[in-house]
């Protein structure tokens, strides 16, 4: 009997917990501006749109992006961004950002909310090569006259399995066996014209 109503117990509580533990805080209307501000934030990424990043922006903000550069001023975030387009090495064509969530984000008292997820990178580089990347991110976003803002954002990506990078090792290691097969013609050159001038005199 003890052992039955031991089990009760244990099913009650589980079902008591269940939808305590569903339940997410803030409106529907709270998760729906929030949603609208990730997909205004892949905008951003996707079409270069800095109008809507400075809208969705709090003042001030900070941002850390996935080279862990980061930026609290926009006009620097925008130059560093712009610079993927312009580098000589690795520029990019276009790069298309898909961001989700890992659940409902948590809305703090004080209009504060906390969320993180999953993101994928698709970079087209302007040789023709493409990268898949994926990575994380976490935003914080405030309530200011009832429109939610970013106030705070860090990417990351897996550094140790990253195809960006294994291009770039890649890239190295063919310019250093460049420079020494340049290195071998040259000295094959240098030492026939000077065995030349040798028997010559």
């Amino acid at each position: 009997m003890s052992r039955l109503l031991a089990r009760l117990a244990l099913v009650a509580g589980l079902l008591a917990a269940g939808p305590a533990s569903a339940q997410t805080t803030g409106t529907p209307a709270d998760h729906d501006a929030l949603r609208r501000l990730m997909a205004d934030a892949v905008r951003v990424v996707d079409d270069r749109d800095y109008a809507t990043a400075r809208r969705i922006l709090a003042e001030p903000f900070v941002s850390t992006i996935e080279t862990q550069q980061t930026f609290t001023d926009f006009e620097k975030l925008k130059a560093a961004f712009e610079d993927l387009y312009t580098r000589p090495v690795l520029r990019m064509k276009t790069i298309r950002f898909a961001a989700e969530a890992d659940d409902f984000a948590r809305i703090r008292e004080g209009r504060y909310a906390i969320a993180q997820g999953p993101t994928r990178e698709h970079f087209e580089l302007a040789d023709g090569r493409t990268f898949d990347v994926a990575g994380r991110w976490t935003a914080v976003a405030s309530e200011e006259n009832g429109a939610w803002k970013i106030e705070a954002i860090h990417m990351g990506v897996n550094y140790l399995d990253n195809p960006v990078l294994a291009a770039i090792e890649k890239s190295v290691v063919w310019f250093a066996a460049g420079g020494v097969a340049l290195g071998v013609v040259l000295g094959f050159i240098g030492g026939w014209v000077f065995g030349r001038r040798r028997r010559a005199a």
